[in-house]
């Protein structure tokens, strides 16, 4: 059974192959922010703390994470594997993250860290665009046309093409928000990273390539390690 965490600095596509090798390997598709979002419409104790935090823009606890984390965890087949997408951020994540998954009797198969330069996570969120309804990325390109997954749409349009939502751009991912935004990023996860690959779980992939090669570059991984 594939346990896999997708870790990356933002814009390096950790969502886009996370999904395609829940896809590939019918694995569960644990996405971090999406998982808070949807515990939060519940109303549920955890519901309303949840939606508390995230909707004054407030980071969610460690600890609170814990329990979205087990809340979700817990409703998936034994049988059935998960790839992590957005978590764990940080060392004290690492801790209650392996706990929860010791409870369920999960072992993590493999750590992916799709790796791009700064310069490239700059170049990427700058042109990032997300539908504000079911989330979807595009990238919004000087042709004046936004690419999802190797499909053109007229940027004219301004709606997603999975959900009719309107497609805008993040506030976070502003220049200046998106520089503050990395170097936490490399103080907080570089610690993770060291983490994993001094345990033997991670392989670092070339995120600079196409979706296709980057996912190609996965797969050989998980059957060498495999």
């Amino acid at each position: 059974m594939l346990n896999i965490i997708i870790l990356g600095p933002q814009g390096s596509g950790k969502g886009t192959q996370a999904k395609l090798l829940a896809e590939k390997f019918n694995l569960e598709h644990f996405d971090t922010g999406r998982a808070l979002r949807q515990i939060a419409r519940k109303n549920t104790p955890l519901g309303r703390k949840v939606a508390n935090k995230i909707n004054r823009g407030f980071i969610v606890s460690t600890n609170l994470l814990a329990d979205v984390l087990k809340e979700k965890i817990k409703n998936i087949p034994c049988k059935k594997g998960i790839v992590f997408d957005g978590v764990p951020r940080n060392m004290p994540q690492v801790k209650v993250f392996e706990k929860v998954l010791g409870r369920q009797k999960r072992k993590i198969t493999n750590v992916f860290l799709i790796w791009i330069s700064r310069k490239e996570s700059l170049k990427r969120l700058e042109k990032r665009r997300v539908c504000k309804k079911c989330g979807s990325i595009f990238i919004s390109e000087r042709s004046e046309q936004v690419l999802i997954l190797g499909k053109n749409l007229s940027q004219k349009t301004r709606k997603c093409p999975k959900c009719g939502g309107e497609i805008y751009q993040r506030e976070d991912d502003q220049p200046e928000t998106i520089k503050k935004r990395l170097t936490i990023y490399y103080q907080r996860t570089l610690p993770v990273i060291r983490y994993y690959y001094l345990r033997g779980k991670m392989t670092e992939i070339n995120g600079e390539q196409s979706i296709k090669k980057v996912f190609e570059d996965i797969l050989d991984n998980l059957t060498t390690n495999n």
